[in-house]
C-alpha cells in the first residue's frame, strides 16, 4: 500500500460545482481534494471548437481555450461559501486561494486574500496552502493560527530548474515553511523534468515531506512514480483530455490504474 496521498484538484467555479466534483473525486479514490477558492472569483466561458481546413482540403477540429471573466470580489460571501463547502465535502480539504501573481484567479489585493486564508484556517480546514512568497509577517501569523488543527502545504511555482541541486537546495532552505513542501516548476521540457525526478529521488529518504512536479512534458513523471519516490502528496485532476500529458498533469483514474500496473498499490 502506497503512503503517497492522492489529492484531486477541484476545477469548479461555483460552490455547487466544487461539491459535485468532490463527490466524483471521493468515488475515484482521492484521499483529499484541493478547493481552489480563487476559482469562485472568475467565470469560465467555454468556446466552441473551430474547424480548420488544411492545404489538402482535410478538415480538423481545434479546441479553443475558454474565456476567463473576472467577477467582482464583493460578489463572493466568503464565510457562507466556506461553510457550505465544509458541509458538502466529506473528505479532507486542501484550501487554496491562489493570486494572479502565482498563476491563480484571485484578483483582489493581498490583504483581502490573507483574510480569506485566515477564515479558512479559523473554520478548521484540514490543510491550507500558504505560498512561500507570502510576506514574512503575514505568513507567520497564518502559520501560528493553524495550531494543531490545520496542516500547511508550503507552495511555490517556479521557473524551470537548471539542475537537481537547485531543487534540493530550495527544498532544504524552505524545510520549515510547512508540513509538506510543494514545488511546481512551470513551462518545463523533458530535460527540466529529469532534474525534478532526480531531486525527488534524492529527497526520498529525507525527513522533509515533499510534492515535486512540473507543468509541461515530463512533469507527470514524479506523480506517476510518487510511491517509489516517497512523495507525500500527488496532485491529480478530474479532467480528461489529450492535453493532460503535454501539461504534465494526470487524471486520478488513470493514476490509480498506472499504480496498479506498476504494483505501487
Amino acid at each position: 500500500m502506497t503512503e503517497s496521498l492522492i489529492c484531486a484538484t477541484l476545477r469548479g467555479h461555483s460552490v455547487g460545482d466544487m461539491i459535485r466534483d468532490a463527490s466524483r473525486a471521493t468515488a475515484a479514490g482521492a484521499d483529499m481534494v484541493e478547493v481552489r477558492f480563487d476559482n469562485l472569483y472568475v467565470n469560465r466561458i467555454e468556446v466552441e471548437p473551430i474547424v480548420v481546413t488544411n492545404a489538402d482540403g482535410e478538415e480538423t477540429t481545434e479546441k479553443q481555450p475558454p474565456i476567463i471573466e473576472q467577477r467582482p470580489i464583493e460578489d463572493i460571501d466568503v464565510a457562507k461559501s466556506i461553510e457550505n463547502l465544509k458541509e458538502g465535502i466529506q473528505i479532507p480539504v486542501v484550501f487554496t486561494c491562489r493570486s494572479t501573481d502565482e498563476g491563480g484567479h484571485y484578483h483582489g489585493d493581498e490583504d483581502s486574500r490573507i483574510a480569506i486564508l485566515q477564515a479558512a484556517i479559523d473554520s478548521g480546514v484540514t490543510w491550507v496552502d500558504l505560498e512561500i512568497s507570502i510576506e514574512n509577517k503575514a505568513r507567520k501569523a497564518l502559520m501560528d493560527s493553524c495550531g494543531e488543527a490545520t496542516s500547511v502545504i508550503a507552495s511555490s511555482h517556479l521557473n524551470p530548474a537548471s539542475s537537481a541541486d537547485e531543487i534540493v537546495d530550495f527544498v532544504n532552505d524552505n524545510s520549515s515553511a510547512g508540513d509538506i513542501i510543494k514545488c511546481c516548476y512551470m513551462d518545463v521540457v523533458h530535460s527540466n523534468s529529469l532534474f525534478i525526478f532526480e531531486a525527488a529521488e534524492r529527497l526520498a529518504d529525507s525527513e522533509i515531506q515533499v510534492a515535486l512536479m512540473g507543468h509541461g512534458p515530463g512533469g507527470d513523471w514524479t506523480r506517476i512514480h510518487a510511491p517509489m519516490l516517497k512523495q507525500a502528496l500527488v496532485y491529480t485532476t478530474l479532467d480528461r483530455d489529450y492535453g493532460l500529458v503535454k501539461r504534465g498533469q494526470v487524471n486520478i483514474n488513470d493514476l490509480r490504474i498506472a499504480w496498479g500496473v506498476l504494483e505501487y498499490e
